[in-house]
């Protein structure tokens, strides 16, 4: 006596159905993602267009997977590292290699173009003048042609071109401080440039650099930076950074840094327009308003005239007239009085 199902039979059935589908769907997605990610590009070398389905990421993969070849005078665009998109043209213009001869030359050139006239446009010459051209103007280019231009001929020119001179800068403790004087005269140099040049019909046409030389190395100016401080000046300074700190006034605890208008990156006048010298502070005019005058202990009375990319808040910036005593001076905290 056979068993009798406990329900229907098509539901015995069911997992065998799902095991058979389960690889049938795995193909199916395979092959329409494969499909999907494809991308539809045309690609034209020399003229000729063709219309593929890819999946290359980038340029240089498409023309290797369609067999292109690529010479280093060829143009290709979009560039090769750019990415494949759905859509996209890419354009292969192939140099085609050709001799143009004249009665004394002959010049190798890498055309890109299709004809003759090409040729001798890349060459620097005008097709419209009606030169003698064997073969004819619109004679298609092969590889390795031979072009011959019986009244074009080359003429080698040479021009002498100016190399202006530098200018360097020397201290010299002997000068007064700020003062300048010569110490040597710039020379300029001279350069020689060859140039050839093509003439047809007695016109010069394009010229092409091909050798350039120095006949004369530039000699370079020197010039004296004064950096000498009278005695008046010093006494005058010592006086002020000894200075009783004033009775009246708002007093204001800052840090304070120095810099001169011989830093890197620094000019000779202020945000205002003043010229950089002792005496002279970059502040935050919203802590200290331009213009305010105030005492800095060790330093002596100053005006702010002056502001700075790193000077924000309680932080003010002293000019001195020399980067050693900017360096000299480092970074303090003081009790600035402002003055009334």
């Amino acid at each position: 006596m056979r068993d009798t199902p406990a329900g229907p039979a098509r539901f015995l059935r069911i997992p065998y159905f799902v095991a058979a589908f389960i690889p049938l769907l795995i193909v199916f997605l395979s092959v329409t993602g494969f499909v999907w990610a494809q991308k539809g590009v045309t690609l034209v070398v020399d003229g000729e267009a063709r219309y593929i389905k890819t999946q290359a990421d980038t340029v240089a993969d498409l023309l290797v997977q369609s067999d292109v070849d690529l010479g280093e005078a060829d143009v290709v665009a979009p560039s090769l590292d750019t990415r494949v998109a759905d859509g996209m043209t890419v354009v292969v213009r192939h140099a085609v290699p050709v001799t143009l001869r004249f009665p004394d030359e002959a010049i190798k050139l890498n055309v890109i173009g299709a004809t003759v006239a090409d040729a001798l446009v890349a060459a620097g010459l005008d097709p419209s003048i009606g030169l003698s051209v064997t073969p004819a103007l619109d004679s298609l280019l092969v590889p390795d042609m031979e072009i011959e231009a019986t009244d074009v001929f080359v003429r080698i020119v040479e021009e002498e071109v100016e190399v202006p001179y530098g200018v360097v800068t020397e201290n010299d403790p002997t000068l007064s401080q700020g003062s300048r004087a010569i110490k040597r005269h710039g020379e300029p140099g001279v350069t020689v440039q060859v140039y050839r040049v093509l003439v047809t019909a007695g016109i010069e046409g394009a010229k092409t650099l091909t050798a350039e030389r120095v006949s004369t190395e530039p000699i370079d100016e020197v010039v004296l930076v004064g950096t000498k401080r009278s005695g008046q000046r010093v006494a005058a300074r010592a006086r002020a950074a000894s200075a009783e700190p004033p009775t009246e006034g708002k007093q204001l605890t800052v840090t304070a840094t120095g810099y001169s208008s011989g830093d890197p990156g620094v000019g000779s006048r202020t945000a205002t327009g003043a010229r950089a010298t002792y005496g002279v502070i970059a502040v935050d005019p919203s802590v200290i308003p331009l213009g305010t005058r105030v005492y800095v202990p060790g330093y002596g009375n100053a005006v702010a005239a002056d502001t700075g990319g790193a000077i924000r808040g309680d932080k003010i910036d002293l000019c001195f007239d020399t980067r050693a005593e900017a360096l000299a001076w480092g970074r303090r905290t003081v009790t600035i009085t402002i003055l009334p």
